[in-house]
C-alpha cells in the first residue's frame, strides 16, 4: 500500500556545481548528490562519501551547497552561515545531539567535531522547516546522521568502506575507515578518521598560518531484540592538535571532545512509534599565543570547557492522511573559561564565569495531505530558557570581576540570572501543480536566546550583555520547483523580520559589546541542471542575501555578497569529468569593523572513475592559482578578543588557498 507520504512529489534534485547526475538510474555515478526525497521542499540530503575535492572539515564541505557559507579563520574550524545567520541561530546536530564548542572565539564550531566520512547522510534545511530539534534554528538546521543498519538472518554480515585523499597545497592527507557488522539480533559499528595538514599557500605563494591535525574514532553497539525495537549505545572521541589560526591572535594546541550516546526506538504498530535520544558531550579546549607561533612579550593562554546534554523524546503517529509528531527536548550547556597571563602566572580574566544555559520545551507538528497534490503542515513549540553565571561576582587573580564589567558597559547590576519563554511555530503549504511543478510557501516564528558568549563573556575589551532579550524572527519563504526528465530548477526567496536582533559592535572606547536592534534579512537562491546531447550536463547555482540594521542604518555583519557556481560535465557510464567556475561579487556593504573584498572567478577541474566497489577521483582546485578571499573570513580586527602582538596574524583579509592538486580513493565492501 502506498502511504500519503510516499505519494508526495519527490523534491527537485538541486544539482549544483560539483553535483552529480540527478537521475535515479545513474546516481552511482554522481560526484555529489543532493537527493530529492519525500520531505520538505528546499531540503537537501547529501551523501558525504560522494563528495568531490577533499575538505578540511564538515564546515568547509557544507560550502558546496547553494546558500551555505562558512567563515574562515584558518585551515580548520570553518564556521557555517546560512541565510546570513550563524552560531546558535543554526540548529546543528551530530548523530542526534548538540555539540557546543569550547572556544568563545569559535575556533571549534559544532562541525569541527563531525568526522564527515563516518556519516551516512547530511540533511540541510534552510529557515524553519521543523520544530522537533529545539528552539531557535531561524537560519536553518543541519543534521549529521548515521542510519541504523538493516540485517536479516542469523549469520553475521560485514560491510564497510575505506578511503584516502591527498591535497598538495598544505600537504593535507586524510584516511578514513567505517565497519559495520551484525545480524537480525544486533550490530556493531566502528569508525575512524584522521587528517593532517601543514600551512597552505595562497595564489601569491604566501604561507598562511593554517596547519592542523585531527583524529577521531567511535563505536556503536546496537541491539534489535524484535523487529520493532532498537537499542543503541555509542562513544565517540575527537582529538585536535596544533590547529593554527591566521585570522586570530591565538592558536589551539589541544582540543579534546568525548561523546556518549544512547538511543531507544520502538514501533508499537505500523502507525505509531516512539523515538528517544540522549547524548552527553564534553570538550576541553586550550588556546595560546606562543605554542605554534613566535612567542610575544606577553604570553597568554586560555583553557576552556564546554559540557552539553541533549535529550529528546518524540512520538510519531501516521494516519491515512496525516503525520503527527509531538514530544519534548532538554538542552543544557555549561561553559567555563579563563584567560591566563603565563608571563606572570596569574589568571587575568574569568572570561566564561561558570556559565550555564538550559532550554526545556515541548512541541507538536502535523503534516496533513489533502489528496496526492496538496500538503498543509504546521506546528507549535514552547520553551523555557534559563541562563546563569555562577562565578560572575568572583574576582580573578588580577582583581577583575565579570559583574563589574557588565555594570561598566551596560549599567547592569544585581541579579544576573536570565529566564524567558520562547515561542515558535510555522505554517507551510505545498501544492503539486502538475507532474513536473511544485509551489510552496511557509510562514514561521522562531525565538533565539543569547548564547554564553553574547550574554556573559567578560574580558576588558569584549563584554557580553546579561540584559539581552531573545531574538524574534518572523520569516516568509516561497519557492518553486520544476523537475523534467533531463532538467530541473529550483527558485527560493525568503524575508526575515527580526525584533531584538543580537548585534555586536565596538564602542567608541574600543570595547566589543552586544545590544538588541531591529533588523531584516532577505535573499534569493536559484539552482538547476540540464542534461543535453546525452552525455553533457550543465549545472549551476546562485545565492544572494542582504541584511539591514533598521535602528542605525547600514548593514549587518557577515553577509556574503552575490555568489554562485557554473559547471560543465561530461558524464559516461563509469566516469565523468568537468570544469567549474566559482564566482563572487565584490562586497563593500560592510558591518562594524569589516573590510571590503573584491569579486573573483576561480576555476576548478575534476574527474572521477566509478568501478563496482571502488571510486577514484582527481582534480585541481583554483586551477589558475588566483589570489582571492571570501568575504566571510576573519577580516575584521574586532573579531578577535585576544590582541595579537604578532602583526602577521592580523593581515586582512585572510586569503583562500591557491592552486591545489588533489586525489582520492574510496572502496566499499
Amino acid at each position: 500500500m502506498i502511504t500519503p507520504m510516499c505519494r508526495r512529489l519527490p523534491l527537485v534534485a538541486c544539482i549544483a556545481a560539483w553535483s552529480g547526475v540527478a537521475q535515479a538510474e545513474t546516481d552511482t555515478l554522481a560526484t555529489m548528490i543532493i537527493e530529492g526525497h519525500a520531505g520538505v521542499p528546499g531540503e537537501s540530503s547529501i551523501t558525504p562519501r560522494q563528495s568531490p575535492a577533499p575538505a578540511a572539515d564538515a564546515g568547509e564541505w557544507l560550502r558546496r551547497i547553494n546558500g551555505v557559507e562558512a567563515i574562515r579563520m584558518g585551515g580548520h574550524g570553518l564556521d557555517p552561515v546560512i541565510r546570513g545567520q550563524q552560531g546558535n541561530a543554526l540548529n546543528i546536530l551530530v548523530d542526534g545531539g548538540y555539540v557546543f564548542g569550547a572556544c568563545p572565539n569559535r575556533m571549534d564550531p559544532p562541525t569541527a567535531y563531525a568526522p564527515l566520512q563516518s556519516f551516512d547522510r547530511v540533511t540541510v534545511s534552510k529557515g524553519v522547516t521543523t520544530l522537533q530539534h529545539g528552539a531557535g534554528g531561524s537560519g536553518g538546521t543541519v543534521l549529521f546522521e548515521r542510519l541504523p543498519p538493516a540485517f536479516s538472518g542469523r549469520n553475521v554480515q560485514l560491510r564497510g568502506s575505506v578511503g584516502a585523499s591527498f591535497d598538495d597545497n598544505g600537504e593535507r592527507a586524510g584516511l578514513y575507515a567505517n565497519l559495520v557488522a551484525g545480524n537480525e539480533n544486533g550490530y556493531w559499528r566502528l569508525n575512524g578518521e584522521r587528517q593532517q595538514a601543514n600551512d597552505y599557500e595562497d595564489g601569491d605563494g604566501r604561507r598562511i598560518h593554517s596547519g592542523y591535525e585531527t583524529t577521531s574514532g567511535g563505536v556503536t553497539l546496537g541491539f534489535t531484540p524484535t523487529d520493532d525495537t532498537e537499542v543503541a549505545f555509542g562513544y565517540e572521541g575527537v582529538r585536535e592538535r596544533d590547529v593554527a589560526f591566521s585570522g586570530a591572535g591565538m592558536d589551539s594546541p589541544k582540543s579534546d571532545n568525548d561523546t556518549l550516546r544512547a538511543r531507544l526506538d520502538h514501533a508499537f504498530s505500523d502507525t505509531l512509534r516512539v523515538e528517544n535520544r540522549l547524548q552527553f558531550t564534553t570538550i576541553d579546549h586550550v588556546m595560546d599565543n606562543y605554542s605554534l607561533r613566535d612567542a610575544p612579550m606577553m604570553k597568554m593562554r586560555s583553557p576552556t570547557e564546554s559540557d552539553t546534554l541533549t535529550w529528546k523524546s518524540m512520538v510519531v503517529q501516521q494516519q491515512a492522511n496525516s503525520d503527527l509528531r509531538f514530544g519534548l527536548n532538554v538542552l543544557q550547556n555549561t561553559r567555563d573559561a579563563r584567560i591566563i597571563n603565563d608571563s606572570k602566572d596569574v589568571v587575568a580574566f574569568l572570561s566564561w564565569p561558570d556559565v550555564t544555559t538550559r532550554q526545556s520545551g515541548v512541541f507538536a507538528e502535523l503534516d496533513h495531505y489533502l489528496g496526492e497534490r496538496t500538503t498543509l503542515s504546521g506546528g507549535l513549540r514552547l520553551d523555557y530558557s534559563e541562563a546563569s553565571a555562577d562565578a560572575a561576582h568572583q574576582a580573578s587573580e588580577t582583581g577583575v570581576v565579570a559583574a563589574d564589567l557588565y555594570r561598566r558597559e551596560y549599567g547592569v547590576a544585581g541579579d544576573l540570572d536570565h529566564e524567558a519563554w520562547l515561542v515558535g511555530g510555522f505554517l507551510r503549504g505545498e501544492q503539486r501543480l502538475n507532474d513536473t511543478d511544485t509551489l510552496y510557501a511557509s510562514l514561521s516564528r522562531a525565538e533565539r536566546d543569547a548564547d554564553a558568549t553574547e550574554r556573559y563573556f567578560a574580558k576588558g575589551d569584549w563584554v557580553g550583555n546579561p540584559g539581552l532579550d531573545p531574538e524574534v524572527h518572523h520569516q516568509l519563504d516561497v519557492g518553486f520547483e520544476r523537475r523534467l526528465a533531463h532538467a530541473g530548477i529550483e527558485l527560493t526567496a525568503f524575508a526575515d523580520r527580526v525584533d531584538d536582533y543580537i548585534y555586536r559592535a565596538e564602542t567608541t572606547g574600543g570595547v566589543s559589546t552586544y545590544r538588541n536592534i531591529d533588523a531584516t534579512l532577505y535573499g534569493v537562491e536559484l539552482s538547476g541542471d540540464l542534461r543535453w546531447a546525452r552525455h553533457w550536463e550543465t549545472r549551476g547555482q546562485l545565492s544572494w542575501v542582504r541584511g539591514d540594521n533598521l535602528d542605525d542604518g547600514g548593514a549587518l555583519s557577515d553577509i556574503a555578497p552575490l555568489r554562485g557556481r557554473l559547471s560543465q560535465f561530461h558524464v559516461r557510464e563509469d566516469w565523468e569529468a568537468g570544469l567549474t567556475a566559482r564566482f563572487s561579487d565584490a562586497q563593500d556593504r560592510l558591518g562594524p569593523g569589516e573590510v571590503a573584498t573584491a569579486g573573483y572567478v576561480v576555476l576548478d577541474a575534476e574527474a572521477a572513475w566509478h568501478g563496482r566497489a571502488m571510486t577514484l577521483r582527481a582534480g585541481v582546485s583554483n586551477l589558475l592559482d588566483k589570489t582571492y578571499s571570501d568575504f566571510l573570513n576573519r577580516n575584521r580586527s574586532a573579531s578577535d578578543p585576544f590582541l595579537a602582538e604578532d602583526p602577521d596574524s592580523q593581515d586582512l583579509p585572510l586569503n583562500e588557498p591557491g592552486r591545489s592538486l588533489w586525489v582520492g580513493v574510496d572502496y566499499r565492501f
